[in-house]
C-alpha cells in the first residue's frame, strides 16, 4: 500500500496528545472555521473506527455521516463523482491516515480546487516510537536481502491506547470547529476516553495467559494490537490485499505454521476464507475469525463491541496455559 502523506492535504493543524479539556476551562480557541451558531457542524468520516471515534465525542451536537458504505472496506472502496458533494458539504473530514485512505488523492485532484472539507488525520502525530513498519516477512529458498514496507502500518485503531489518541485529534477539530460546544465536546471525549481504557485493561487481563502465544493472520492487520497484547505475530496468508500469494511462499508459511507449532490461524470476515481453509487442511491448523472492524452496523459501539468479540474469540483458543 502506498502511504499517504496527509500533509499535502491536511489545513488544520493539530498538536500531539492534546490534554481532552484543552478548551474545556482555558480560552477558547479561534473561531474563523465556526459553523453559524443556528447550525450544527457536518462532519464526514472515512470508514467505521474513525466514525465511532467522531460520533461519540459529537453525540448530538454535530451532524456524523460516513463516506463507506457499511459494508464496503477501505481497501476496496472506489472513489465516485458523486462524493464530491459529501466532500463539498461537509466542514471536517475525519480520515485515518498513514495511506488507509489512499484515494483521497484522486478525490482531490477531482475536486479541482471547489469547496472540500477539511481533512483531518485522526492518526497524525503518533510518536514514531510506536508506529510499525514491519512485516512478519516469509523468507523464501533462494531470497536476497531484506523486506521493505512502504510507511508505517496503518492499521492503528486495533490498539485501543491509539485509538485514545486519535480522539484527541478529533476533539481539537471539533473544537476549533465548533467553539461554543467546546466544553461538552471534551466532555464526551472523556467518557468515550475512559471506556477505550477500560477496554484495554479488559484485553490486558484476559489475554496474559497468551502472551508470546504464535499467531497467523489473513492480513498484516493485527500488528498494533498483537505488540499490545504480547502475541507472536508469525506471518499472513496474503502480504498484500487482494493479491494471490505465490505457491512458493504458501509452501514457507506453511513451513513456519509447523516449525513455530502455531495453534491457530486467523481469517478475516472482510475476505474469503477460501485459501486460509487450504492452509488449514494441509496443516491440520484450525481457523477462527478477527474482524479487523474496517465494516459494520455504522452505530457509535461498533468499535467496542467488534473489539470485545475479537476478545472472546482470543480467549476461546489461546486463552488456556500452554501445554
Amino acid at each position: 500500500m502506498t502511504a499517504f502523506h496527509g500533509s499535502r492535504w491536511l489545513r488544520l493543524v493539530l498538536p500531539p496528545l492534546l490534554g481532552l479539556t484543552i478548551f474545556a476551562h482555558g480560552a477558547p480557541p479561534p473561531a474563523a472555521s465556526a459553523a453559524p451558531a443556528s447550525e450544527k457542524i457536518r462532519v464526514l468520516t472515512s470508514f467505521l473506527p474513525i466514525y465511532c471515534f467522531t460520533a461519540n465525542i459529537a453525540n448530538d451536537l454535530a451532524e456524523v455521516e460516513n463516506l463507506l458504505p457499511a459494508n464496503v472496506s477501505p481497501h476496496d472502496y472506489q472513489f465516485a463523482p458523486r462524493d464530491l458533494r459529501k466532500l463539498a458539504s461537509a466542514q471536517l473530514f475525519v480520515i485515518n491516515g498513514h495511506g488507509m485512505e489512499d484515494w483521497l488523492a484522486k478525490a482531490m485532484k477531482a475536486a479541482k480546487g471547489s469547496k472540500t472539507a477539511t481533512v483531518i488525520e485522526a492518526f497524525a502525530d503518533v510518536p514514531k516510537e510506536r508506529l510499525i513498519s514491519s512485516v512478519p516477512h516469509i523468507h523464501l529458498p533462494g531470497e536476497r536481502g531484506h523486506h521493505h514496507h512502504d510507511g508505517p502500518n496503518p492499521h492503528l485503531w486495533l490498539d485501543p491506547t491509539l485509538a485514545a489518541h486519535a480522539v484527541t485529534n478529533i476533539l481539537a477539530a471539533l473544537q476549533k470547529a465548533d467553539p461554543k460546544n467546546a466544553a461538552t465536546y471534551a466532555a464526551n471525549a472523556t467518557r468515550y476516553v475512559e471506556r477505550l481504557h477500560a477496554l484495554d485493561r479488559d484485553l490486558t487481563a484476559a489475554l496474559a495467559p497468551a502472551k508470546g502465544r504464535r499467531i497467523v493472520t489473513y492480513h498484516n492487520a493485527f500488528p498494533y494490537f498483537a505488540d499490545r497484547y504480547k502475541l507472536s505475530l508469525v506471518g499472513v496468508i496474503e502480504e498484500v490485499p487482494d493479491i494471490s500469494p505465490s505457491p512458493k511462499y504458501l509452501a514457507a508459511l506453511q513451513k513456519v505454521i509447523r516449525d513455530k507449532n502455531v495453534k491457530i490461524i486467523f481469517t478475516e470476515p472482510q475476505f474469503s476464507p477460501k485459501l486460509a481453509q487450504r492452509i488449514s487442511k494441509d496443516t491440520g491448523v484450525p481457523l477462527a475469525e478477527l474482524d479487523t472492524i474496517e465494516t459494520g452496523p455504522l452505530k457509535p459501539t461498533a468499535y467496542e463491541e467488534g473489539l470485545r468479540r475479537n476478545l472472546e474469540t482470543l480467549v476461546l483458543h489461546l486463552g488456556k496455559k500452554r501445554e
